[in-house]
């Protein structure tokens, strides 16, 4: 095969069918010829004849031989490397580090992606020693700017992907930190080099933890670093600082030192730079120390730590580097809300937006403290009338600050500011009105009680109205402020026969209808607008259900206007377009059948044809399936035992969904069956044991994604709650399931991993407290599975992750009390005078953050203990 012109043809030749003839050869000769592709492919990266395209195809190719984003497929790529002939291994390396010496920056790129690549193989196996070595090797000063380069892409590509708890890849660090601190130091001459490196040692970052916790090492890298913010070169200083940030986040403990020293002056310097970036970057810096001290807060108080028991934990420690440098940072915070976009519709990323999003940091984190000087700038620039940007930026600044001071000292300041404010809708500049329409968001959202709902609501509802009247982008904007109102004011108007807002119904929802009835969406605006109807509909109290009636025949009219567009649609954008605004019309849709339940049970006929119709069109994996199936799902709920009538015609696509194991339409499909377990009763019986089989066929699909297998387990016990004694025939084969998943434990560290395990043991807890809930009145059946039950609750007093979560805490407590409660004869009492069922009650019921129903479940469960000792 003449491989050049192979690679050619599929990825230059202008006729489809020769590229696609072409992809088919190397697509055989990767499969059936595998030492002599790959060997052929690094021939052709290092051929300096062939054409620039051609040489980085070749290196990527050889590349995705070797990894993939499919962790299945991946493993079996390295396995068929590590079994490949030394001899051809030992060529590939050679070349591939060769390859890092090109001339050509692209293919020395691509040379840096496939050296990774094997590294990402071999270095944890503890082969391939000679890599790190000739990596330092090539960093030196003194060698080309091209192979420096390309050896520190090389160092932050296997960065990038390898695991920093494996011990081979750690034992690496000091090495990699040579590489990277020989470019980044200020006696490199290039700047093209100084960046690349930096950019690998904050990839790196986390690699070097045990290098970092060394003073001299940590000394030094601070120092070159630091240096680096000092470059001549904007974009230098803009990574220095970005780099810093990144430091600040993964070893905030040893940041004191160096803040006193350099960081404070540096960082308010850089702040005020002339260049976007550089700037940017700076207040970065301030928005992750502030972030880290939140986060060392809020630990400290979920584990009811206060300031001296904190003491002797490092990372416990808060240093409030925010409070010392608010003084100087603030002030810089606030003249950089000046530095706004000339373009009223550029929303790309500023220094101004940094600083209002590093500003609402600095409130949360030192709450009262950063009212004085922002009331202060907001007082000298709201009514200046010489300049849109101090108004915009005294807006912002308001708005900004609304969330960490007490509300107290917050209510004061909106009754003041609030009609300066309100009249700045009507301003002549649209940034002005953009951000008026978000700071009264923020005011709904934060601090409503500072609202008088005789004089001040009706203000702003007209300033709201308004501006749902103006621009795409105020018109979004005041929609998210009003549902911002009705969750704050209406949330518990379920039922009620009237609201706060009900008497401004009539005036908005016709306005909310015509936006939504636009033909673009243009800054969103059509979507909010749907959105905050569909806040309208769910805190609607009695006296507005005939306007919302009004809204639920207008949107099943749109609906059906949507469905006969479908075969009109020509281009990809244009079904794009339509199936974001028939997922808004459904969703609101959903919203109104939640809202009017069992009035709806006249329309479903009408609603389930059109569900019915809009699945039968959709094409495979198609955006709106998720959402049609939750708009049936609420028909269900609303009309209970009735919804059997439409199961005939609905399982059919219930099934596929749930079979089409690699769309996301799947999550919601098993959450559905739950939904009509529900509703249906018992009978849901003729259709569940298809339903069930398939469900326990995909848990135990080895090649079935992972994320399914928490939904599922959780809806067996949802079905089971539904049906009580007539899951007798699943119990086993439930049971065996949810206890192994209980008994899951994984040595990968991976956050993502960590996550999985956690979702499952939470969802074999949802499936324990199901099944014991809907068989109580079957004792016997359960009981050979109660012993492995109170293991499991045990493990999860005893992990901190699990037990200082409300929602696990709630359900595990409750369900000591259930089991408790069936077997009131002590046939358990044992286990209920063991401390760690004690302590677990106790610690539920006192957690301060824990939610009512949690420590009302710990009640229970404490009563429970008490009969059980008392027998």
């Amino acid at each position: 095969m003449d491989i050049l012109q192979t690679l050619e043809n599929a990825l230059l030749n202008p006729d489809p069918n020769e590229r696609t003839q072409a992809e088919i050869q190397l697509n055989e000769a990767a499969h059936n010829h595998f030492p002599e592709y790959i060997t052929l492919l690094i021939d052709a990266l290092i051929n300096e004849e062939a054409k620039t395209e051609v040489r980085m195809l070749a290196g990527i190719g050889l590349k995705n031989q070797l990894t993939s984003k499919d962790p299945k497929v991946k493993l079996g790529q390295q396995e068929r490397w590590i079994k490949l002939d030394g001899e051809i291994k030992q060529k590939i390396k050679q070349t591939a580090i060769q390859g890092l010496n090109i001339q050509d920056q692209k293919v020395a790129g691509t040379a840096a992606q496939l050296v990774a690549a094997i590294a990402d193989i071999e270095l944890p196996r503890n082969e391939w020693p000679e890599l790190i070595p000739t990596i330092i090797k090539n960093t030196k000063t003194e060698n080309p700017e091209n192979l420096k380069k390309a050896s520190h892409l090389t160092i932050g590509y296997i960065c990038e992907s390898a695991d920093p708890n494996n011990p081979n890849i750690v034992s690496q660090a000091s090495g990699i930190l040579i590489a990277i601190v020989q470019g980044v130091q200020a006696n490199e001459p290039s700047k093209i080099v100084r960046l690349t490196a930096l950019n690998a040692l904050v990839i790196s970052l986390e690699f070097i933890k045990y290098n970092f916790e060394t003073e001299g090492e940590r000394n030094y890298i601070m120092q070159v670093v630091c240096e680096a913010t000092q470059a001549d070169d904007s974009e230098l200083q803009a990574s220095a600082f970005g780099c810093l940030a990144r430091i600040m986040s993964l070893y905030y403990r040893y940041m004191s030192l160096y803040m006193e020293k350099a960081l404070y002056g540096l960082t308010v310097s850089g702040m005020q730079s002339d260049d976007e970036k550089v700037a940017c970057m700076a207040v970065e810096f301030w928005s992750t120390v502030c972030e880290e001290e939140l986060e060392i807060a809020l630990q400290r108080q979920e584990l009811g730590l206060d300031l001296l028991d904190a003491a002797s934990t490092p990372e416990l420690i808060s240093y409030n580097f925010a409070l010392v440098a608010a003084q100087d940072v603030l002030p810089t915070l606030l003249t950089l809300l000046t530095r706004q976009n000339e373009d009223p519709e550029d929303d790309d990323w500023s220094v101004a937006m940094a600083a209002g999003a590093c500003l609402q940091l600095f409130a949360q984190n030192i709450g009262n403290y950063v009212v004085q000087p922002t009331l202060q700038f907001v007082a000298a620039n709201l009514i200046n009338q010489d300049s849109w940007r101090a108004r915009e930026a005294a807006v912002m600044a308001f708005g900004s600050i609304l969330d960490g001071p007490d509300h107290d000292e917050l209510r004061n300041l909106i009754g003041q500011a609030l009609p300066p404010i309100l009249s700045l809708i009507t301003d002549e500049t649209l940034q002005v009105k953009e951000t008026v329409a978000w700071c009264l968001g923020r005011i709904a959202d934060m601090v409503v009680e500072a609202i008088d709902i005789q004089q001040e609501l009706p203000q702003l509802i007209q300033a709201l109205l308004a501006g749902l009247h103006d621009h795409p982008k105020v018109s979004t904007n005041c929609c998210w402020t009003l549902m911002n109102l009705l969750e704050q004011l209406c949330n518990d108007n379920y039922n009620k026969e009237t609201s706060v807002m009900s008497g401004y119904y009539e005036s908005i929802i016709p306005v909310l209808i015509q936006i939504s009835g636009r033909p673009d969406n243009e800054f969103s605006a059509r979507a909010s607008a749907y959105e905050a109807l569909s806040a309208f509909v769910t805190y609607s109290a009695n006296d507005t259900m005939p306007i919302v009636q009004g809204i639920a025949t207008e949107v099943l009219s749109r609906l059906e206007s949507t469905i006969l567009m479908q075969s009109q649609v020509a281009s990809a954008e244009d079904r794009g377009n339509l199936e974001e605004l028939q997922t808004n019309i459904l969703a609101l849709l959903t919203n109104v059948i939640r809202r009017l339940g069992g009035d709806i049970a006249l329309a479903a006929d009408n609603l389930m044809d059109r569900f019915l119709k809009l699945l039968e069109a959709q094409e495979q994996n198609s955006l709106i399936e998720e959402d049609i199936f939750i708009a049936i799902s609420s028909v269900a709920g609303a009309i209970g035992e009735s919804f059997i009538k439409y199961m005939d015609a609905f399982v059919p696509y219930l099934t596929k969904a749930l079979q089409n194991t690699d769309s996301p339409t799947c999550n919601t499909a098993i959450g559905l069956v739950a939904d009509l377990s529900h509703s249906l009763g018992l009978q849901i019986l003729p259709y569940l044991e298809g339903l069930m089989n398939i469900l326990g066929g995909n848990l135990n699909n080895a090649e079935v994604r992972r994320e399914l297998r928490p939904a599922i387990l959780s809806s067996f016990g949802d079905i089971a709650t539904a049906i009580g004694s007539n899951f007798r025939p699943y119990l086993d084969f439930v049971m065996q399931i949810a206890i192994q998943a209980s008994q899951i434990e994984t040595t990968d560290a991976s956050l993502e991993t960590i996550d999985y395990v956690f979702n499952v043991k939470e969802s074999a807890l949802d499936c324990f407290v199901g099944i014991i809930g809907g068989l109580a009145d079957q004792p016997q059946d359960i009981y050979p599975y109660i012993g492995a039950i109170f293991q499991f609750l045990e493990k999860v007093s005893l992990d901190i992750s699990m037990s200082s979560t409300d929602s696990v805490a709630r359900s595990a407590t409750g369900l000591l009390g259930d089991i408790s409660a069936i077997y009131p004869n002590g046939e358990f009492k044992q286990v209920y005078t063991q401390e760690w069922v004690t302590e677990f009650i106790k610690k539920t019921r006192s957690n301060p953050l824990f939610d009512d129903k949690t420590k009302d479940a710990a009640r229970w469960a404490r009563d429970q203990q008490k009969r059980q000792a008392n027998l």
